[in-house]
């Protein structure tokens, strides 16, 4: 992976408001990753710290997430 990471190209303005959009992309699919794995518990382990952790994660996820987007917002 460091591979991929170090073939993108932020040399520019415009090429790290890409990279950044890339980001939040990638941060939506393992947020909708882990609330399919929330909806997939069942009802006695909602209380579990696996479906905890699955909960902090989407807040995280969603607060990096609103982060790069007012960062890619002009002025």
């Amino acid at each position: 992976m460091n591979n991929f990471l170090d073939s993108i190209d932020v040399s520019t303005r415009n090429r790290r408001r890409e990279a950044m959009a890339l980001a939040i992309e990638l941060l939506d699919k393992i947020r909708h990753a882990e609330e399919r794995h929330m909806e997939m518990s069942p009802l006695n382990m909602q209380l579990s710290w696996d479906h905890l952790e699955a909960k902090y994660n989407i807040d995280a996820i969603i607060s990096a997430t609103t982060g790069l987007e007012n960062a890619l917002e002009p002025f």
